[in-house]
């Protein structure tokens, strides 16, 4: 069987989570994403998750997921666990949607007492992939 992993960016699971708009101008060759969330303040809450899947759709290991710009009033966390695949319409791994396979699980905790707008990036890429690396910029909305 072909091993070829892909990557999922779990786009956000959480509610009140939209894609708002993506970058034309790629930093490094990376493909731009901005996300928009909104948080309870002082509240780890789950942002988004990753995944790397084989063709079968079984896990492929862990991609790398790193902050490559903290959040100025927060802090984010990454964990391992399961997560539900993602993928879109016109991905090769679309079947794989909705599959449960371990990943990377992103939160995020804003500081205690802070409220208003933080934003943090995230880059995302896997080994035994097509080389694919993207940076997610999450504009997160801390308040009641």
């Amino acid at each position: 069987m072909k091993t070829t992993s892909l990557i999922s960016l779990g786009l956000f699971l959480g509610i009140g989570v939209a894609l708002s708009s993506c970058v034309g101008a790629p930093i490094s060759g990376a493909k731009q994403s901005q996300f928009s969330v909104r948080v309870a303040p002082g509240k780890k809450t789950k942002i988004t998750s990753t995944s790397l899947v084989k063709q079968d759709c079984t896990f492929a290991g862990f991609p790398y997921t790193g902050v490559i710009k903290d959040p100025t009033h927060g802090k984010v966390e990454i964990e391992h666990g399961p997560v539900a695949s993602k993928f879109p319409k016109d991905s090769n791994a679309y079947l794989c949607s909705g599959k449960t396979v371990q990943g990377n699980i992103i939160y995020y905790t804003s500081n205690a007492g802070f409220t208003g707008t933080d934003q943090f990036t995230l880059r995302l890429t896997g080994l035994n992939t097509d080389g694919t690396v993207q940076d997610g910029t999450f504009k997160v909305h801390v308040g009641r």
